[in-house]
């Protein structure tokens, strides 16, 4: 018990007013009562009913009960701490895709967006049932869907992505995890980024609070562009390369999820256990006594 104290301290600064109030309470309802004041005592015991029986647990001290356990539960005893609410939740995942025409170059089958379309697919099939959000970027970065549990919208979105929709040519990518963030803490979510992209070209101004990955889109031969590298560098993230088969996919779900386990011991702390909740059935319980027939303070 050497962790116990109370969540809401102040609010044993109620226990003031009720004591004094009881203390008022517990004169007026005295053995004698009022009657004493205007009753001599030599023929006031000739008035009280059964004089020799005295009640050593009346009313008014179980409404004094009642007011020190109301107070104590406001006030919120705890001495031990709960896991957060989203512990043992997976991740959320925004996805920033890279739309540009580089990625239209064809050494990789169909197209490079295309090949990104169906590993993203499969990235969210593997999640299935998690948060993920979808963010396109060029020369400007635009939200395509928040984070949501709905795969199949995102694969929809997706699909409508192309270069020619995009308003201008460039390398926006710090707008885009920039948008990322604000996001998440729109959602009070915690999670990760995971850029797809073949090549990042401006790294001056990247920085990201969340874990980052980069999905490296091009040739299977093609060894990985040192900007993205520095990219990378520059953000603390690691590079997954294009694979054949879903051993890439295995890697971006794997590192999400792990990404957010220790997010989840840093940013989302266990808290304090609130036990007042536990005074309830017996604060119930004493106010189902204040119905008896003929209690009175």
């Amino acid at each position: 018990m050497s962790d116990f104290h109370f969540i809401r301290p102040l609010w044993l600064l109620a226990l003031l007013p009720c004591a004094w109030l009881w203390f008022k309470l517990w004169r007026q309802s005295a053995a004698l009562g009022a009657l004493s004041k205007v009753v001599d005592p030599h023929l006031l015991k000739h008035l009280l009913v059964q004089p020799h029986t005295r009640q050593t647990f009346r009313p008014i001290h179980l409404l004094g009960i009642t007011w020190l356990l109301m107070t104590l539960a406001l006030a919120g005893p705890s001495w031990k701490q709960e896991p957060a609410p989203f512990a043992n939740a997976q991740a959320g995942l925004f996805v920033i895709l890279r739309v540009s025409p580089t990625m239209l170059a064809t050494d990789v089958q169909p197209t490079r967006l295309e090949r990104a379309r169906h590993k993203l697919s499969d990235l969210l099939e593997a999640r299935a049932g998690t948060a993920t959000g979808l963010i396109a970027y060029n020369g400007s970065a635009h939200l395509v869907m928040p984070l949501t549990r709905d795969d199949h919208i995102i694969n929809i979105m997706a699909e409508s992505l192309s270069p020619e929709i995009m308003p201008r040519d460039g390398d926006a990518l710090a707008d885009a995890l920039t948008l990322a963030h604000s996001y998440f803490e729109r959602a009070n979510m915690a999670g990760s980024i995971l850029v797809i992209t073949d090549n990042v070209t401006n790294t001056e101004t990247l920085n990201s609070k969340l874990p980052v990955q980069f999905w490296s889109i091009q040739s299977l031969s093609s060894p990985i562009p040192e900007d993205l590298k520095r990219a990378a560098s520059a953000l603390n993230a690691s590079i997954t390369s294009l694979s054949i088969d879903a051993s890439d996919v295995d890697t971006i779900a794997r590192r999400a999820q792990s990404d957010y386990s220790n997010i989840s011991s840093d940013a989302l702390t266990s808290s304090w256990k609130d036990a007042g909740y536990a005074l309830i059935p017996i604060l119930a319980l004493f106010f189902l006594l204040n119905f008896r027939k003929g209690w009175h303070v």
